[in-house]
């Protein structure tokens, strides 16, 4: 009888452990379907659309898979774009309009307000057509704004924008702990204007293609160390993560507390599997979920929001709370609209 009693009492416990770790894969796996705050898309002008469709592959680290120097890089990626290799490519709108209704549609029907990053022309343009749905942000480049200090001040108080960036130095070779971009990391901390700058891959063969001054040594993210010294009350947030330095950026995550990452893109830009195991996951289990911000790196290809957004929700190892946290509570937190 006693082994009867034993025999069942054990059947019981496993069947009620069984319930409830099952319980909690359901709510690990779930998808997050409520708001969505995007932080990084491209404000895209007419005069940026190719004249011609172009495709998308994901990933795009293999859509050159290999490439023989002896023929121009430029040759190779064109042909890429134009003859994808991949079951179902993103095509690229023909027209400015086609392109605009694209990326509403996706804004639409994903749920999504998206930072727009572009210059201000196509900034007002695009409040005026997807109104709160967009969250102005200024671009920026030493080299290719002609910018002062003084004007900056103007633009970005006159037009209440209250995020600078992407601020992508980087492709014309220039660190993030430049002298020159101390003067305006001093006015975006007096005006309180937070600041996204781009550390981490570029398109494949970058150097070779449309920013030959490209460096990647600069992505480390240690060289963010003396500008947030400098600047403590700074608010900064590393679009693309530092990739691949995630050591570096993990320990600059633990020493500057103020410190956000982005994913801005990295998760369409290398196999889904990789991005899980050696990026996401080793940020979330090093303990920086809440620092975590999403960004689909949207721009003539606007249903990368989407593919974005599914790759972020089909991460198993994400609870539904972090899921939530990286679309949309960390953003909230990061550009105080708590009370807004």
């Amino acid at each position: 009888m006693r082994i009867q009693y034993y025999l069942i009492l054990f059947i019981i416990l496993v069947g009620c452990n069984a319930k409830k770790n099952g319980g909690k894969n359901d709510v690990d796996n779930e998808k997050y379907k409520g708001p969505i705050i995007d932080m990084y898309i491209h404000a895209e002008n007419e005069n940026e659309l190719p004249p011609e469709r172009m495709a998308m592959c994901i990933p795009l680290s293999t859509i050159v898979p290999y490439h023989d120097p002896s023929e121009e890089f430029s040759n190779a990626w064109n042909k890429a774009l134009t003859n994808p290799d991949c079951e179902n490519p993103i095509w690229s709108p023909v027209s400015y309009e086609e392109y605009l209704e694209r990326v509403k549609t996706q804004l639409d029907k994903n749920n999504v307000v998206a930072a727009a990053s572009g210059t201000l022309e196509t900034l007002i343009q695009y409040d005026s057509i997807f109104d709160d749905k967009i969250i102005p942000s200024l671009k920026f480049r030493i080299g290719r704004d002609s910018l002062s200090v003084n004007l900056l001040e103007s633009i970005l108080s006159d037009n209440k924008i209250k995020l600078l960036g992407e601020v992508s130095n980087q492709y014309n070779g220039i660190a993030p702990n430049d002298s020159r971009m101390y003067p305006y990391y001093e006015l975006a901390e007096k005006l309180d204007v937070a600041v996204s700058i781009h550390l981490g891959s570029g398109a494949p063969g970058s150097a070779y293609l449309f920013s030959p001054d490209y460096l990647a040594a600069l992505s480390n993210p240690l060289l963010l160390e003396d500008v947030l010294k400098k600047y403590p009350r700074l608010r900064i947030s590393v679009n693309h993560y530092g990739e691949p330095f995630i050591d570096e950026m993990i320990t600059m995550l633990y020493h500057y507390p103020q410190l956000y990452i982005n994913i801005a893109g990295i998760q369409w830009c290398y196999p889904k599997e990789y991005f899980y195991e050696y990026h996401l996951k080793k940020l979330v289990d090093a303990g920086f979920g809440k620092r975590i911000l999403y960004g689909s790196d949207t721009f003539i290809w606007p249903e990368l929001i989407e593919e974005s957004i599914s790759i972020i929700n089909n991460a198993e190892f994400l609870t539904y709370e972090q899921k939530a946290d990286i679309f949309y509570n960390n953003a909230v937190r990061y550009l105080r609209l708590e009370n807004k």
